[in-house]
């Protein structure tokens, strides 16, 4: 029997629900990069660009051919990892941080590709000691130590947010992968008494992003200003919002990184609650279309990385619109494909493009290996 060619059997509305949150996102980024009625055509340009490129690497990752993302997760693992520490060695200072890695006037930040490929490479060793009743703590330490070297390598640059959310994509995982849950158990229960530990650990500008999370008015003019500016302007949006460019927190520059962080208070205060429901829709049928895949594949690996790329942009999505609502300390977490930055959206591209190109194998009948992917091409 002849199987569909790969484009009769791409996920298409993986790529349309994606595409109409990037279309936000550039409306977004025009209105929120405007002073005073001076259009904001720079970065909207450049996030354009972004956009197609993200597209090509969308398509080039679903394009390759199958079993290779199984069979390259490993090395893809490592060279990020290789990445991360040339950024500690000569990466680019700014803002206080050293994430970026400067490649003439080409900037990325390794941080965000590690995430996928970690995502990845879990996928690929859960798939490889699963067995029946769940997996054990034996098998779930080595994974831990996996996650732990990326974990470091972020955190020092430093950036705790990107750093945090390694943890939830192996916590998500393990979930997936069916980590017995008196081990999960265990597990919480340390990472719930080691949070106090992390105080002393914390650098004074992020002691202070949590004392002003608890309570912003204790400095409203320095590390609280961010989170009551973005409160005031989500709420100010009301139920219909003041319209497209009719906002004022982001145009008179009230709110501080309006086109990247806080882009969704821009959209909010813009669009309203009616607005910002609909946006909310539209990223959890991501979300939902991703965890739909990691159901009906037959194959292992592709369950599990599809598993762990929802979970990737579950957590994004949770932490950036608790930060900007007030309700989580501010990370610097992007929104996917709504916030600024060239790092995230190919990111995020070439993660459903994998998720698209493993959606494949829900058309086999085997649990992996070669039979399973010859029956799949």
């Amino acid at each position: 029997m002849t199987l569909p060619s790969k484009w009769a059997r791409m996920d298409w509305p993986l790529l349309l629900n994606a595409l109409a949150l990037c279309a936000i996102g550039l409306l977004n980024v025009y209105s929120g990069t405007r002073v005073h009625g001076v259009p904001g055509t720079a970065l909207v340009t450049k996030q354009l660009i972004w956009i197609l490129l993200g597209v090509g690497a969308f398509f080039a990752v679903y394009l390759l051919s199958d079993g290779f993302i199984e069979e390259t997760a490993n090395g893809f693992f490592l060279v990020v990892i290789l990445l991360l520490v040339v950024v500690l060695l000569a990466g680019r200072v700014r803002g206080g941080a050293q994430r970026w890695v400067a490649i003439g006037a080409f900037n990325f930040q390794p941080s965000e590709f590690a995430k996928i490929a970690v995502t990845l490479a879990l996928a690929r060793y859960f798939s490889s000691k699963y067995r029946y009743g769940g997996i054990g703590l034996r098998e779930l330490l080595p994974a831990i130590g996996l996650v732990l070297a990326p974990f470091l390598l972020v955190a020092l640059q430093p950036d705790l947010g990107s750093a945090g959310v390694f943890l939830f994509i192996l916590a998500g995982m393990a979930v997936v992968a069916c980590v017995r849950w008196k081990v999960l158990a265990l597990f919480a229960a340390i990472g719930a008494a080691a949070v106090p530990a992390l105080w002393f650990f914390m650098k004074e500008y992020q002691r202070e992003r949590v004392l002003t999370f608890m309570n912003p008015e204790l400095d409203p003019l320095g590390a609280g200003y961010h989170v009551i500016q973005s409160k005031i302007a989500v709420g100010s949006g009301g139920i219909i919002g003041k319209g497209y460019m009719h906002g004022t927190q982001g145009a008179l520059r009230f709110l501080p990184e309006q086109h990247t962080d806080f882009a969704f208070a821009v959209f909010s205060e813009e669009w309203g609650f009616l607005g910002s429901l609909l946006l909310l829709v539209l990223f959890l049928l991501l979300v939902y279309r991703l965890f739909f895949l990691t159901v009906r594949s037959q194959d292992r690996f592709a369950s599990f990385a599809c598993g762990g790329i929802a979970v990737f942009f579950l957590t994004h999505i949770v932490i950036n619109l608790a930060m900007v609502c007030g309700l989580f300390p501010v990370v610097g977490i992007p929104l996917p494909f709504v916030s600024y930055g060239g790092s995230s959206m190919l990111t995020g591209m070439m993660s459903l493009g994998a998720a698209a190109n493993l959606s494949r194998s829900r058309f086999t009948f085997q649990g992996g290996g070669e039979k399973g992917r010859e029956l799949a091409s």
